[in-house]
């Protein structure tokens, strides 16, 4: 496992590049997959836009003008906290320094901070003379809808975020107290995927009420990029060991040439093993000491890399095969969530949940396999009956041509 991306460049190429310690191998994950779904969603709200489907947005773009201050402000500001904090780190991670302990002080370096916002000052001063005109040029340009890419992106992380953290706090709902959701939010882990996509969505329909896009279209253009955004993610769990992996397996692989860490795996160097004492279920590694020096005492099923290779092979068949072939509005989305609970519902019957349960009557399930439950149950509706009957008078609002 690689808690940061200096543990993956030294089990992999040999090199010691300490100022990677402070790279989270989680966070670096989540980074890609915010960007592949930023980048499909973007890809597939210009395909709509180009095809009438969604309409094109009117912009005065002004070319020549001078930057405004509040401009300098901002890049002056974000320049001095990365140097003041996150070049200090950087040049200081080493033998006896852990840049995690750090992160949440205050501790960090003036001279790097000022120096970083003095070149990248001067660097902005030189962009802005050498593009400004005698007589700025202001031009009305049509533009394809995926200029609402950025606000979408921002709405769906806060609203995400918020979404995650309250669903993580209702699996344990016997423990829930004001106390707890205060600490819990203010902590970087407890997440629900769930959560997020739900609190995501819902923000993000909200924005598109307010901005008069069609909501079925932004669903339908939202639902690869959920996918792919998943499938990625679930990479960075895996590299990371942060815990999301399943049950004990100590069962014989079925087939001799499937690797053993692909079957079976102990976590070893996983995120989780920190402290003077093996946290609980782990033991140390043989001639390993300190953070990230343990792993499993049982080996437990990679749920993780199932669920990140499923993950992306579900949005091949979304991106290449239905998405050509589905044209009644809502109907991709659908699919997407079909697929996505099916997917959740499976590997839940393989993975970890401690006391993270619900019980009703005899039955006792997982708070994902309630929600994916849903998930199918709301797909296979629109698809059934709910596209046919409104697919296509809500996919033609707000001045969206007929989707035939």
């Amino acid at each position: 496992m690689y808690p940061t991306l200096y543990y993956f460049l030294l089990e992999t190429f040999g090199i010691k590049l300490p100022m990677f310690q402070i790279v989270n191998t989680f966070g670096l994950f989540v980074a890609f997959g915010i960007a592949a779904a930023f980048i499909t969603m973007q890809s597939e709200m210009r395909r709509r836009t180009l095809k009438g489907w969604l309409r094109f947005e009117k912009a005065t773009v002004v070319t020549g003008k001078p930057i405004p201050l509040s401009d300098y402000i901002l890049n002056g500001a974000l320049a001095f906290v990365f140097g003041y904090k996150v070049l200090f780190l950087a040049f200081n991670s080493g033998e006896g320094f852990s840049p995690q302990e750090h992160l949440a002080t205050t501790e960090g370096s003036w001279i790097l901070g000022l120096g970083l916002m003095a070149v990248v000052l001067g660097y902005r001063y030189y962009s802005d003379k050498k593009q400004r005109l005698p007589q700025p040029l202001v031009e009305e340009k049509s533009i394809d809808a995926s200029i609402h890419m950025g606000n979408i992106t921002t709405i769906a992380l806060i609203t995400g975020f918020l979404g995650a953290k309250l669903f993580h706090l209702l699996e344990d709902p016997q423990n829930l107290s004001f106390k707890r959701i205060f600490t819990e939010f203010f902590t970087s882990g407890g997440w629900t995927f769930y959560g997020g996509l739900i609190c995501g969505a819902i923000g993000v329909m909200v924005y598109c009420y307010v901005k008069k896009l069609n909501f079925l279209q932004i669903l339908d253009s939202g639902g690869p990029a959920m996918m792919v955004s998943y499938g990625v993610g679930r990479f960075g769990c895996h590299f990371s060991g942060d815990g999301d992996w399943g049950l004990a397996n100590l069962n014989p692989k079925p087939v001799s040439w499937l690797p053993d860490w692909a079957w079976s795996y102990t976590y070893p160097h996983n995120v989780l093993g920190t402290g003077a004492y093996p946290p609980e279920g782990m033991v140390q590694i043989p001639g390993y000491t300190g953070d990230f020096s343990y792993q499993l005492m049982v080996p437990v099923w990679p749920t993780p890399l199932y669920e990140a290779l499923m993950g992306l092979g579900l949005f091949l068949i979304i991106w290449k095969v239905l998405r050509h072939r589905v044209n009644i509005p809502g109907n991709l989305f659908a699919w997407y969530l079909v697929f996505a609970g099916i997917e959740r519902f499976a590997i839940e019957f393989i993975r970890e949940h401690g006391s993270s349960v619900y019980k009703a009557g005899g039955l006792v399930f997982s708070q994902a396999q309630l929600i994916s439950v849903i998930l199918m149950l709301v797909g296979a509706f629109w698809l059934l009956i709910g596209g046919k009957k409104w697919g296509m008078k809500w996919g033609r609002s707000a001045g969206i041509s007929a989707v035939e």
